[in-house]
């Protein structure tokens, strides 16, 4: 399948509502039911970055794909290193495992690189992540605020060392939440 990344625009939004939706109604392992909501309040955060948020389209222009990523903090006591964090992908059912997914979180991950990112983050609990190189945070000593398995907390250096002597928890944004308990 042919597609292109590009840069989020508004007029992609409705078709990235839509394919949120899609992609989180068969009640995934990732999904608390709040993804589009969320998506439209980290769009009002503060640091928000257009530039991390991507959609994959076809030749037709059709949003077949979307993926955003956000700034997160790395707290020790005695640090605070700013890393990226992947909150959301999604990819229409019928144009799964066609390496859109893939593409978009290897987009998101150069553009993290390009602004000086040392590490982007993830919370999965299938094989995806895996596949495309993270490993769990642990390794790094380092922990999520959310509740979440350990397996699931994921991390992957973007630099060599760029997380040596770096521990801590990763702490989400206020909009990252909304109505979740």
């Amino acid at each position: 399948m042919n597609f292109s990344i590009e840069t989020i625009e508004s007029k992609d939004f409705p078709a990235v509502r839509g394919i949120i939706a899609d992609s989180y109604k068969n009640d995934e392992p990732n999904t608390d039911g709040d993804e589009v909501d969320m998506i439209d309040r980290l769009r009002s955060y503060d640091q928000y970055n257009s530039d991390f948020e991507v959609v994959a389209k076809d030749h037709d222009h059709k949003v077949l794909g979307h993926s955003l990523m956000v700034p997160v903090r790395l707290r020790s006591q005695k640090r605070s290193l700013k890393i990226a964090s992947i909150v959301e992908i999604s990819v229409l059912q019928d144009c799964q495992n066609q390496g859109i997914g893939h593409a978009l979180v290897k987009e998101l991950e150069t553009r993290a690189q390009l602004a000086g990112y040392p590490a982007v983050a993830a919370i999965d609990n299938t094989d995806f992540f895996y596949e495309n190189n993270y490993v769990a945070s642990e390794n790094f000593n380092i922990y999520s605020t959310l509740p979440v398995d350990l397996g699931a907390n994921l991390i992957k250096p973007l630099f060599d060392g760029s997380l040596f002597n770096r521990s801590g928890k990763i702490y989400y944004p206020e909009e990252f939440f909304g109505g979740r308990v």
